[in-house]
């Protein structure tokens, strides 16, 4: 059921965002997928961990300052699918997730330079050298595949303040075989192997229960407006449906993204606008507001907008402090249960975190 927000009157509101967002530093990671045949455990591993990546992305600091995060998605088992991106770099996290869960793999060329080059002349990369612009490719073919030649991709990628990591899903031995290893080297980033196809523990905890009612409630907080509000509430909702059923520590960590300022609508969301654009209602007509709100004085539907907004602070306050009780318990049973080799999560996390060191970020800790 959605939140019906009273029509009261309260004291003036304004939204006010005491850190612009361009002002803000910011990380870009375009990860790219081999979705060939033989590919679809890394597609289940990347589904089910892709927002403890995010989560990692938000936590990391720049001077003490949280960056905005922007993720872009290719799938290059398919030579079609190379023309352009799944999904351009965008802090839609919703829609990234959107299109990881519609990639259905098929296909057998795997042409990493292409994909490479690519990605770095399609996406909006940023000109600021501070900035942390990273490029995350996964497969297992030879990266030497395809008609661009490799090295001259990743001398493009470098050549644009791009580190590029490899992550091979197969032996050592073979990645180093197929140039995973000398790309990395040449592409600034790290090298590492994966299993695909290992299966990973799914961990209930105590506080999981808790962490589905309030993501629900968060949810009610939303107000859509414009031509795609609505729909990019359902889809909401649809990711959030997409993460439960890949593993509950998947749901979580959705849960812990939404809860922090990396995870922002404006774009549909009025909670979200306004903070960012305290005039952005001003220049909305009647029609494009939530029915809630249609017919209201100013004051009115600011006083409804203030309500949301501080229902929604609360409650993502105490998905923090439940996440950070689900995480310690977690981690404990993962030491209990878990045995055998990297993750795709996992392997992402730790050469993020190595690059963002190295160049002046501060990075969470792994558990």
């Amino acid at each position: 059921m959605r939140l019906l927000l009273p029509a009261l009157l309260v004291l003036p509101f304004t939204l006010c965002a005491a850190d612009p967002l361009g002002d803000r530093p910011l990380v870009q990671v375009a990860i790219l997928l081999d979705d060939s045949g033989s590919m679809q455990g890394l597609l289940r591993q990347a589904r089910s961990q892709v927002w403890e990546i995010v989560g990692q992305l938000s936590a990391m600091r720049r001077d003490g300052r949280q960056p905005r995060v922007q993720v872009a998605l290719y799938h290059y088992g398919d030579v079609r699918a190379l023309d352009r991106p799944l999904v351009g770099l965008t802090d839609d996290l919703d829609e990234v997730s959107r299109q990881l869960f519609a990639v259905n793999g098929g296909g057998g060329e795997e042409r990493c330079g292409q994909v490479i080059l690519n990605s770095t002349a399609q996406l909006s990369w940023s000109q600021r050298r501070e900035d942390l612009k990273l490029i995350l490719i996964a497969g297992n073919e030879p990266f030497t595949q395809g008609p661009v030649e490799w090295r001259t991709a990743l001398q493009a990628a470098t050549g644009r303040g791009l580190s590029v990591t490899t992550i091979h899903c197969g032996p050592d031995r073979d990645g180093r075989e197929g140039s995973w290893a000398d790309a990395a080297e040449l592409g600034g980033g790290r090298y590492l192997c994966i299993e695909q196809d290992r299966a990973l523990p799914a961990i209930t905890a105590p506080q999981d229960p808790d962490l589905r009612r309030l993501n629900g409630e968060l949810n009610a907080t939303y107000l859509p407006y414009g031509g795609d509000g609505e729909s990019s509430l359902r889809n909401q909702s649809e990711q959030d449906g997409n993460a439960l059923a890949s593993d509950p520590t998947a749901y979580a960590k959705r849960s812990s993204v939404k809860a922090g300022s990396s995870y922002s609508n404006g774009r549909w969301d009025l909670v979200d606008a306004l903070r960012d654009d305290p005039k952005r209602l001003e220049s909305l007509k009647d029609e494009e507001l939530p029915p809630a709100l249609r017919g209201l004085a100013r004051p009115q539907q600011l006083a409804q907008i203030a309500h949301a907004a501080g229902r929604r602070k609360a409650i993502q306050d105490e998905i923090v402090r439940l996440t950070v009780e689900r995480d310690r318990y977690v981690a404990a049973e993962e030491a209990r249960l878990t045995e055998g080799g990297e993750t795709y999560g996992g392997a992402a996390r730790k050469a993020i975190a190595g690059i963002a060191t190295a160049a002046g970020w501060t990075a969470p800790a792994e558990r």
